[in-house]
C-alpha cells in the first residue's frame, strides 16, 4: 500500500493526459501550461493595443472592450449623436459577428484530447490573423485617420476580429481569464485574492500533508490574472504613445503580436 501510494503521488508531477500527444518542453519554464499562459498575455496585450488604438484613431470607439464601448454607445444615443452612435454599433455588431464565427470553429472541440492548447484555437486565431492584416492594412492606407465609410469598415473589421479571439480564449478554459472581457478578468483577480486572503495558513502537519504539497503543482490562479489585466494595459500604453509618432504604423504591432502567438502555438502544441 505505502508503495502504491508513492506512484500516485509521483505522477501527480509528471505529464497530465492533457498534454498528451503535444510537444512538451522540458522543464517547468516551459511546461505547455506555462506556455499557454504566455500566448494568453501577449493576446490581451494586443487586444489592449487594438482597444487603444481603435479609441484614438476610429473616433473614440472601443473594438475589443465590449463593456467600454457599450457605455460609449448608451452616451451617443442619450445625446442623440447619431455617428458616434453608429460607431458603436458598428463595433457591437462587428464584434458579435467575430463571436459567433469563432464558436463556429470552436465549439465542439474545447476538450479536444483534454490538450492543453486544441488546434481548434490556433485555427480561430489564424482566421482572427486574416481579419487583422485586413484591419492594419485598411487603418494604414489611411494614414491613421480614416473617415466616411472606410472608417466604418476598419471598425468592423477590428471587432470582428476582437471577437474571434474572445471566443478562442474562453475555449480554454483557463478560470477567469479573457483577452477582451477585462471587467471579468479584474473581478475574478479580486475574487481569487480575497479568498486567499480569508483562508487559513496551511499547517506544518504530516509528513503526509508535506508530500503533497510538494507534488502539487504550485499554480497561482491569481498570478495569470494580475498578469493579463497588467498587460493588457501595457499594451494600450504602448500603442497610445506610439500614435504620437507613429499613427499609421502602430496598427502593425497586434498584427504581430497575434502572430508570434500562432506561430509558437504550432510549434509547441504540434499534434
Amino acid at each position: 500500500m505505502p508503495q502504491e501510494k508513492g506512484k500516485r503521488e509521483v505522477l501527480i508531477d509528471g505529464p497530465s493526459q492533457g498534454d498528451a500527444g503535444e510537444s512538451t518542453p522540458h522543464g517547468r519554464l516551459s511546461s505547455p501550461k506555462t506556455v499557454r499562459d504566455t500566448l494568453l498575455l501577449l493576446l490581451s496585450a494586443a487586444a489592449g493595443c487594438v482597444d487603444a488604438l481603435s479609441y484614438l484613431g476610429l473616433g473614440q470607439v472601443f473594438t475589443a472592450n465590449m463593456t467600454g464601448n457599450t457605455v460609449l454607445f448608451g452616451i451617443a444615443l442619450g445625446e442623440a449623436k447619431g455617428e458616434e452612435a453608429l460607431r458603436g454599433g458598428v463595433a457591437l455588431a462587428g464584434f458579435v459577428l467575430g463571436v459567433a464565427g469563432g464558436a463556429v470553429i470552436t465549439e465542439g472541440k474545447k476538450i479536444e484530447g483534454r490538450s492543453v492548447w486544441p488546434r481548434a484555437v490556433t485555427v480561430a486565431l489564424a482566421f482572427e490573423l486574416v481579419v487583422m492584416v485586413a484591419f492594419a492594412v485598411g487603418f494604414y492606407l489611411t494614414e491613421g485617420v480614416p473617415s466616411g465609410g472606410a472608417r466604418y469598415l476598419i471598425i468592423a473589421l477590428s471587432a470582428l476580429a476582437m471577437g474571434v479571439q474572445s471566443t478562442a480564449v474562453r475555449s480554454l478554459g483557463v478560470g477567469g481569464v479573457a483577452s477582451t472581457y477585462i471587467t471579468g478578468t479584474l473581478t475574478s483577480l479580486t475574487e481569487q485574492v480575497v479568498s486567499r486572503v480569508r483562508l487559513p495558513l496551511p499547517s506544518r502537519g504530516s509528513g503526509e500533508q508535506r508530500t503533497k504539497q510538494r507534488t502539487t503543482p504550485n499554480r497561482n490562479p491569481a498570478v495569470i490574472l494580475a498578469c493579463v489585466w497588467t498587460v493588457y494595459g501595457l499594451g494600450a500604453l504602448v500603442s497610445g504613445a506610439a500614435m504620437l509618432r507613429w499613427p499609421s504604423a502602430t496598427v502593425f504591432v497586434p498584427v504581430v503580436l497575434v502572430a508570434l502567438v500562432i506561430a509558437t502555438a504550432i510549434v509547441c502544441f504540434r499534434r
